[in-house]
């Protein structure tokens, strides 16, 4: 069987019966965006980051940046749009199964090679000049996503 056979057979397992429980718990979350300080200190206020489990969409995981720092909660998931998120990331159960296990200091070496492997997938629901001005490029490429030259 291949690599990518076996990957369409877990992600057809059925989904988890509690969807907060899919993801990683918001003091994780919160201690993930605490380790990395120097990503989130550049975002403007009210700046949304989402991760949800595609197995489960019914809650999602926010980093949202304040003035008084990053505060981390679940809330219910309505859509993309109504997520009010700047990114979106929608996680299989690998990656979110890896998520919880990985310590705060590696959260986004997570994400990236979840977002490499495929079972992250990122939607930027900004443009990205709109994302970079609002402070998120240190934070993009930390997920992988370097942007240069003429390409912008």
């Amino acid at each position: 069987m291949t690599t990518l056979a076996a990957g369409s057979q877990r992600d057809a397992s059925p989904a988890p019966a509690d969807a907060t429980a899919a993801l990683p718990s918001a003091d994780a979350w919160r201690a993930a965006a605490m380790q990395h300080h120097e990503l989130f200190a550049p975002l403007d206020a009210g700046v949304r980051i989402a991760l949800l489990a595609r197995s489960a969409p019914e809650r999602m995981l926010v980093w949202e940046a304040g003035a008084a720092g990053v505060a981390a909660r679940c809330e219910p998931f309505a859509g993309y749009t109504a997520s009010a998120a700047a990114i979106l990331l929608a996680a299989d159960d690998t990656a979110l199964a890896e998520l919880r296990a990985a310590p705060a200091a590696s959260t986004f070496a997570t994400l990236r090679a979840g977002i490499r492997a495929g079972h992250v997938v990122c939607y930027m629901l900004e443009r990205r000049c709109v994302l970079e001005e609002r402070g998120l490029d240190e934070l993009l490429d930390a997920l992988g996503f370097a942007f240069m030259g003429a390409c912008r």
